[in-house]
């Protein structure tokens, strides 16, 4: 039975495979939607394991990627990014586009979500492994200071670091809690 995808587009699978696989941003794109699948994964199972009260995935522009509801009914905006393809691991925080009238506005704004959630799999070769910062911690934008500085490192080692990193999602709750 053939995808609703090959019947749109009148391709096979393997057509649209290898139609992703030859262009680059196409890739970027997807490696967003795996880390996006990925992480949903995560508050699936910890939902279902007890240790977390509900989440709900947003597909808006503008819009942060989930809302995560903790057991004490906190609620946490969440955005989900893939690090950049570079030696040392690297997020870069700014939106694809800045609207003409306003140069910053590619820039995030330090409340538009909590908790950046950073897939490293271009990195490890593991797209389920995630690292997790507070926004609350991370620096201003050098010539915005209510925006996000766009390149953040992401450390090997979490101890003593600031911003805090963290490998478990479980972590940055208790930490966003604090």
């Amino acid at each position: 039975m053939p995808h609703a995808l090959e019947l749109k587009y009148g391709l096979t699978a393997q057509e649209l495979f290898d139609a992703i696989d030859k262009r680059f941003r196409l890739k970027v794109a997807l490696e967003g939607a795996v880390a996006e699948v990925h992480f949903e994964r995560k508050l699936r199972i910890a939902a279902r394991e007890g240790w977390l009260n509900d989440y709900v995935s947003h597909d808006i522009d503008g819009m942060y990627d989930f809302t995560v509801v903790t057991l004490s009914g906190v609620s946490i905006r969440v955005e989900v990014k893939t690090i950049r393809n570079e030696l040392k691991p690297k997020v870069e925080l700014q939106k694809t586009r800045a609207a003409k009238s306003d140069p910053s506005s590619r820039y995030y704004n330090r409340d538009h979500f909590d908790v950046i959630a950073v897939c490293v799999g271009r990195s490890t070769g593991d797209w389920s492994q995630f690292r997790y910062a507070l926004v609350r911690e991370l620096p201003n934008h050098r010539s915005h200071p209510d925006k996000l500085q766009v390149m953040h490192s992401i450390p090997d080692d979490f101890n003593d670091t600031k911003p805090r990193w963290f490998s478990r999602f479980q972590d940055i709750i208790d930490a966003f809690s604090v």
